[in-house]
C-alpha cells in the first residue's frame, strides 16, 4: 500500500496542479480556520461521497487555507499509514460502479482505535461538496444537466461535473465533532460504529436538504397527497351531502385549487433566473450589504425555517431568494398573490418556488382546506418557506400590522406534525430609492391602486437606467413557535390538532407571534445613507438646511443611536456626514446651492415626499428620544417625573404605530436611559435641584439639533390632536368609527395641503384607524348599541397636553378645521402651560 502510493503520489501531485488551473470551489464559512481553534487531537475530514475531484478540491482549500491536509498521514492510534479522509458513501465496480452496501471500513477503524486508546482525541470535520451549487453565475444551459442533485454521482457525471462546474462549486465546512463526546467506555465495538455513521448520514442529509432543498416530489404527486388529506375529504363530503355527482364535482374542483395553488421547482429554471437577477441587481444597484446571515446557517441544518422579511417592494421576494441561494442553502417556497400568476410570468414564479393564494378564502370552505393541506405538507416535507405577514407592502415605510392567517396555518400544521422545529426568521429590507415610489405617493393621495404585476414592475424600471443606490438585507433573530408554544400552553402537546375545534388559546399565540416578528423586523433595521439624510431634512420647514448644518445634524443622529441602542443587530453605514450628502448628490434626492455665508443643501417638493417613505423605515429607533425633544419645543424646563408621564400618555399609541419593542411596565426605564443619551450629547442638562432637566439656550447650536429632533415626532402628535379635537367637536355618540375615520382623513389631508407638512401618510387612513382602535382597547371610546362611539369627558386629558408640544398656531389650525356652528374648545384650554 506504501509503495502503491508512492508511486501515484506524482500523479495526485499533478492532477492538483491541473485541477487548480481550472477549478475555483467557494468556501463556506469564509474563514475555515475558526472552525478548527478548539479541535483537540488528529483532524480527520469526513466526505459525503469520494472521487478525485472531491479530493483536490477538498486538498486546494485546506493548502489555500493553511489547513491540515487530507492526504498526509493521521497518525492515530497506531494506524500506521492511514489517510486523513474518510469517505461515507462509496461506489463500487471499475466500469459501473454502484453504491456500495457496505459501511466505510475506515471509519470503522478509526472507531475501534478511539475505544481501545481512548486516551487520544479524534475531531471529525464533515465536509459537504455541491458541484454546481455555487453561488457563481451559470454561463450555459448544458451545465444544469450535469449540477448537484440528490444522487450521488458515479464517475462519468462526476467527471463531466468537474468539467462544466469546475468554477462553480460550492465547499462547505461543517462544525467539527471530537469523537469522544460520542463514545463511552461500555459502549460495544459495533453499536459505536453504526452510532457515529449514523449521526453522520444525518448530517448530511440535512447539510443537503438545507443546501439543496429536500429531494423534491413530482407536482402531481404532490397535488395527489393534498387531495388525500383528511380535511379535505371531509370538506368534499360535506359539499356532496351524499351526492356522488356532486362528489365527483367537488373532488374536480379541489384538484383545480390544488393546481391552482401548487409550486413547481425546477432547479434548471432557479439557476436561470439567478443569471437574470445578477445582471438585474449589477444594473441597477450599487450593491447589496448583508448583515447576521449566520444566523441563518446555525437553523438550517436541524430547524425548519420560515421567512418572514418586511415588505416594501416586489423586489423583496426576488431579492431574498437570490440572498438565500447565494449564501449555499435551498430556496423557499414563497407565497404570491394570485394576480401574479400571469401567462410566461407565472410560470417562471411557479417553478422558481412561488406557490399562490387568494387575497380572501372567506366563504369557500373547500379553498382554505386545499391550501391548508398543501402547506402543510411543504412543511412536512422539510421545505423552507417564505411570506409577508403584513399581508402587503407597506406604502408609508412603516410596518404594516401583521395579518393572522398565514402564521395560524402555520402553527396549525406544527401543532399536527412536531417533529422538525418550526424557527420564523425577521428579515429586514432597506432600499435606498424604491421602483414603485411614484405609485405608492399616488395611492396615499387618493388615486386608486393598480393592479399590482410584475411586467407593470419592469416598467417602472425605466428601462433600468436609474441609479437606485445600495440595497441592505439584515437578518433578525430568529423566533422558535415551540417556545412561545410552552409560555402560552404547558400542555399544547397533549391537545389533538386535528380537532376541527381551534384552541381558545391559538389567537394569543398567533397574535404574540405576530408582534415578536415585527418587533423583530424592527430589531433588525439598517440606517442607511438615504434615511440619516430624510430624518435630518424633512424636520426643517422647507426640507433646506446649510451643508454644516446638516452635517451636524446627521452625525447627532449616528451618535444618538450609539448611545441610545435600540438593538444590538440595528446597523449603520460607517459614513461620515459628508460622504451620506455626497451620496445623496450622486442619487440626485438631494441638491446643493452655493451660498457665500455657506451652501444650502435642498430637496424638491417631490422628492420631499418619497423621502418620507425612508424616513418612517427608522423612526421607530428615534421614537424616545424624539418625543422627549418634542416637549421642549415650547418650554425649556421640564421635571424629569412629568417627562416620564407625559411619554407614558402617549407611548401606547407610538407602540401601536411604530412596533416599539418595549413593554409599558418598562418604558419609564426606557425614557431616562434616552434622557441620559440626549444629556451625554450635551442637548439637555440637569438644572441645581438635579430633578428639572433643562434645554440650552434658545439660539444655540444645540437648542436647534434639540428641536430639529423634536419635530420628527410632531405629525404623529398632531394626528393624535386632530382626532380628540373632533371628537370633542362633535361630543359622545355622534360619530360612528368610519364617519371619525374618514373626518380625520380628510381634515389631515387639508391641513398638509395648508401648510404644506410634505408628509402623504400623515393623512393615511390606516393610522387613524389604528388610532381608534387603541382608543377603543384602553377603554377611552366605546360603542353603543346604534354603532356610534361613547366617551367620558376624561378624553379632554389626553389633549390636554398639547401645549407642551404642539404649537398654538398648529393647534389652532386643527380646531378650525372642525369648525361648526360655535366655537371649537380646545382640549388644552383647561390646563395651565407649565
Amino acid at each position: 500500500m506504501i509503495v502503491t502510493r508512492f508511486l501515484l503520489r506524482p500523479l495526485y501531485l499533478l492532477a492538483g496542479k491541473v485541477f487548480g488551473l481550472w477549478a475555483r470551489p467557494t468556501v463556506q464559512p469564509a474563514v475555515p480556520t475558526d472552525l478548527l481553534n478548539e479541535a483537540k487531537g488528529a483532524i480527520c475530514y469526513v466526505l459525503e461521497s469520494g472521487g478525485l475531484a472531491d479530493m483536490l478540491a477538498l486538498e486546494r482549500v485546506c493548502r489555500l487555507e493553511g489547513m491540515p491536509s487530507p492526504s498526509e498521514s493521521l497518525n492515530f492510534a497506531g494506524l500506521g499509514d492511514f489517510r486523513r479522509t474518510v469517505v461515507l458513501r462509496r461506489r463500487r465496480g471499475f466500469l459501473i460502479q454502484k453504491p456500495s452496501t457496505k459501511g466505510p471500513t475506515r471509519l470503522r477503524q478509526l472507531v475501534d482505535a478511539s475505544i481501545v486508546h481512548h486516551d487520544q482525541a479524534l475531531t471529525f470535520v464533515p465536509v459537504a461538496i455541491y458541484w454546481g451549487r455555487s453561488p457563481d453565475k451559470e454561463r450555459s444551459f448544458f451545465k444544469l444537466l450535469f449540477s448537484e442533485n440528490w444522487d450521488v454521482a458515479g464517475r462519468t457525471r462526476k467527471l463531466f461535473a468537474t468539467l462544466i462546474h469546475g468554477r462553480n462549486t460550492l465547499l462547505r465546512y461543517s462544525e467539527p465533532f471530537k469523537l469522544e463526546s460520542i463514545l463511552t467506555d461500555d459502549l460495544d465495538k459495533s453499536v459505536a460504529w453504526r452510532k457515529v455513521s449514523r449521526i453522520l448520514r444525518v448530517h448530511f442529509r440535512h447539510r443537503r436538504a438545507a443546501t439543496l432543498g429536500p429531494d423534491l416530489s413530482h407536482q402531481r404527486t404532490l397535488v395527489n397527497v393534498v387531495l388525500r388529506d383528511p380535511q379535505v375529504q371531509k370538506v368534499i363530503e360535506a359539499e356532496a351531502d351524499g351526492d356522488l355527482a356532486k362528489q365527483e364535482k367537488a373532488g374536480l374542483k379541489a384538484r383545480k385549487y390544488a393546481q391552482e395553488i401548487a409550486a413547481h421547482v425546477s432547479y434548471p429554471t432557479i439557476r436561470m433566473v439567478e443569471r437574470f437577477l445578477g445582471w438585474l441587481w449589477n444594473r441597477i444597484y450599487d450593491g447589496i450589504e448583508l448583515q447576521h446571515v449566520e444566523r441563518l446557517q446555525s437553523v438550517a441544518e436541524d430547524k425548519e425555517i420560515v421567512y418572514v422579511p418586511c415588505h416594501r417592494s416586489h423586489i423583496d421576494y426576488l431579492l431574498l431568494g437570490y440572498i438565500v441561494y447565494h449564501q449555499g442553502l435551498s430556496i423557499p417556497h414563497t407565497a404570491a398573490g394570485i394576480n401574479l400568476d400571469m401567462p410566461v410570468i407565472g410560470s417562471i414564479l411557479r417553478r422558481g418556488g412561488a406557490f399562490f393564494l387568494r387575497r380572501s378564502f372567506k366563504g369557500n370552505r373547500l379553498y382554505a382546506a386545499v391550501f391548508h393541506a398543501y402547506l402543510h405538507e411543504i412543511l412536512v416535507r422539510g421545505h423552507a418557506i417564505e411570506y409577508f405577514v403584513e399581508g402587503g407592502r407597506s406604502r408609508t415605510g412603516r410596518l404594516l400590522q401583521a395579518k393572522g392567517g398565514m402564521l395560524a396555518m402555520t402553527v396549525q400544521s406544527y401543532l399536527q406534525d412536531p417533529r422538525r422545529p418550526i424557527v420564523f426568521v425577521p428579515v429586514y429590507f432597506g432600499y435606498e430609492k424604491l421602483i414603485e415610489g411614484d405609485s405608492f405617493i399616488k395611492e396615499l393621495s387618493g388615486e386608486g391602486k393598480k393592479k399590482e404585476t410584475l411586467l407593470g414592475l419592469f416598467r417602472s424600471v425605466r428601462s433600468l437606467r436609474d441609479n437606485f443606490g445600495k440595497v441592505y438585507v439584515n437578518v433578525g433573530e430568529p423566533i422558535e413557535i415551540e417556545h412561545l408554544l410552552d409560555e402560552t400552553c404547558a400542555n399544547w402537546r397533549d391537545i389533538d390538532a386535528n380537532d376541527a375545534e381551534r384552541p381558545p388559546w391559538m389567537t394569543q399565540v398567533i397574535d404574540q407571534l405576530g408582534f415578536e416578528i415585527m418587533s423583530g423586523i424592527n430589531s433588525a433595521a439598517a440606517v442607511t445613507p438615504i434615511s440619516l439624510l430624510a430624518t435630518g431634512l424633512l424636520s426643517t420647514p422647507k426640507q433646506s438646511m446649510g451643508e454644516v448644518e446638516l452635517e451636524r445634524q446627521i452625525q447627532l443622529c449616528i451618535d444618538l443611536l450609539q448611545r441610545f441602542q435600540y438593538s444590538e443587530s440595528v446597523t449603520q453605514p460607517g459614513w461620515s456626514p459628508a460622504d451620506i450628502i455626497a451620496h445623496g448628490l450622486r442619487l440626485g434626492v438631494i441638491s446643493r446651492t452655493p451660498h457665500p455665508l455657506g451652501d444650502v443643501i435642498s430637496m424638491q417638493e417631490r422628492d420631499a415626499v418619497l423621502l418620507t417613505y425612508f424616513r418612517n423605515n427608522v423612526q421607530h429607533l428615534y421614537a424616545i428620544p424624539a418625543s422627549i425633544a418634542c416637549c421642549f419645543i415650547q418650554g425649556r424646563r421640564l421635571p424629569h417625573a412629568e417627562l416620564q408621564r407625559l411619554i407614558r400618555l402617549i407611548y401606547p399609541f407610538m407602540k401601536q404605530e411604530l412596533t416599539l419593542q418595549w413593554d409599558f411596565e418598562n418604558i419609564d426605564n426606557v425614557t431616562t436611559d434616552a434622557i441620559n443619551a440626549l444629556i451625554d450629547l450635551g442637548l439637555l442638562s440637569y438644572d441645581d435641584d438635579g430633578t428639572t432637566l433643562v434645554r440650552p439656550a434658545a439660539g444655540s447650536g444645540k437648542a436647534f439639533q434639540l428641536l430639529l429632533l423634536g419635530h420628527a415626532m410632531v405629525p404623529m402628535l398632531q394626528r393624535f390632536y386632530l382626532v380628540i379635537a373632533l371628537l370633542v367637536r362633535n361630543g359622545p355618540g355622534k360619530l360612528t368609527r368610519g364617519t371619525l375615520e374618514a373626518l380625520c382623513q380628510q381634515s389631515a389631508q387639508r391641513l398638509s395641503m395648508i401648510y404644506g407638512l410634505n408628509s402623504p401618510d400623515f393623512f393615511d387612513k390606516a393610522l387613524f384607524h389604528d388610532f381608534i382602535a387603541k382608543l377603543r382597547e384602553q377603554d377611552v371610546l366605546r360603542r353603543n348599541s346604534a354603532g356610534s362611539l361613547e366617551f367620558d369627558e376624561d378624553i379632554k386629558l389626553i389633549g390636554e397636553d398639547a401645549r407642551l408640544v404642539l404649537g398654538e398656531e398648529i393647534r389652532h389650525s386643527i380646531l378650525s378645521l372642525t369648525f361648526s356652528d360655535t366655537p371649537a374648545k380646545d382640549p388644552a384650554a383647561s390646563r395651565e402651560q407649565p
